[in-house]
C-alpha cells in the first residue's frame, strides 16, 4: 500500500477538474476585502497539484505552498513558476521561516488531520506564520458532509477505483484510492465550525467565523462543509518557531 496523494498523484487533476479553485479565491479574497483586507502575500497548506494557488498567482500575490507529498509537489513544480516556493512538509511541524499575509488551506486539507490535537497544533503554527493582522481562510469538511460524500460507494472509471467509507462514531471517512492497480488510503476526520473556531482562539487568533460557499451565510447543522476565517491581532509578536 502506498501513502497518500502518491498513485493518486497521476490521476489527481483529472479527477479534480470541476473543482471551484478560482470561485473559492474570488470568494476569501471578497470575504477579506469586506473585512478591510488585501493580501499581498499568501501560503498554502496542503499545496497538492498546484491548482488552488494559480487564481492567486494570477491576481500578483507572492505565494508559497507546503504538502506532505512529493508526487503531488513535483506535478505543481511542473506547473508553477520556479519563483514559487513549495516545501515538502507536516502541517504539524513546518516552519518557513518568514510570515505571511495570508495563510489559506483549500478542498477540505485539514480534514486529514484526524486527531484534533494535530489541527491545533496546525492552526498554532498558521499564526506563527502570519503576518500581524492578517488572515486564515481554510475550507473544511462537517461530519454531516462526510457522512453524506464519504457514504457506501464505489466508483470506477479508466483505470482508476474510489471506494468510500464513513463511521459516525469516529467521524472518520475512509477513502481507498486505486489507480492501475496500486492502492493508497485516505482518512478524514469530519470537524464541527464551533470546535474549529474554539481551536483558533485557543491558537490566539481573533474575530473567528465561519461561511458557507458560495452563499457567505453562516452554516447551518446539515451544512456538508464550511470555510472558517481568522485573524492574527495586530500585537501579537511571537516569533516564528
Amino acid at each position: 500500500m502506498h501513502p497518500p496523494f502518491s498513485v493518486l498523484a497521476r490521476v489527481y487533476d483529472g479527477l479534480m477538474e470541476d473543482v471551484p479553485y478560482k470561485g473559492w479565491a474570488e470568494f476569501v479574497m471578497a470575504v477579506l476585502a469586506g473585512e478591510g483586507f488585501v493580501p499581498r502575500s499568501l501560503l498554502e497548506l496542503g499545496v497538492g497539484t498546484g491548482n488552488a494557488l494559480l487564481p492567486f498567482l494570477r491576481r500578483g500575490l507572492r505565494v508559497a505552498g507546503i504538502d506532505s507529498s512529493e508526487q503531488m509537489l513535483a506535478a505543481a513544480r511542473a506547473k508553477l513558476p520556479g519563483s514559487v516556493q513549495l516545501e515538502r512538509a507536516d502541517f504539524r511541524s513546518f516552519s518557513l521561516g518568514e510570515r505571511f499575509d495570508l495563510v489559506y488551506s483549500a478542498f477540505d486539507s485539514l480534514n486529514n488531520l484526524t486527531e484534533p490535537a494535530d489541527l491545533q497544533k496546525t492552526l498554532s503554527l498558521a499564526f506563527f506564520h502570519l503576518n500581524p493582522g492578517g488572515w486564515l481562510a481554510a475550507d473544511l469538511n462537517t461530519p454531516e458532509g462526510l457522512r453524506e460524500l464519504w457514504r457506501e460507494e464505489d466508483w470506477e472509471e479508466d483505470g482508476v477505483r474510489l471506494v468510500y467509507g464513513f463511521d459516525p462514531q469516529t467521524r472518520l471517512g475512509r477513502l481507498e484510492a486505486w489507480v492501475e492497480g496500486e492502492l493508497e488510503v485516505h482518512l478524514e476526520r469530519g470537524y464541527e465550525p464551533e470546535e474549529v473556531e474554539e481551536m483558533l482562539e485557543k491558537a490566539g487568533f481573533e474575530n473567528a467565523f465561519c461561511l458557507t460557499y458560495p452563499e457567505g451565510r453562516p452554516p447551518h447543522p446539515l451544512s456538508d462543509r464550511f470555510w472558517v476565517f481568522a485573524r492574527r491581532p495586530h500585537h501579537a509578536q511571537q516569533a516564528i518557531p
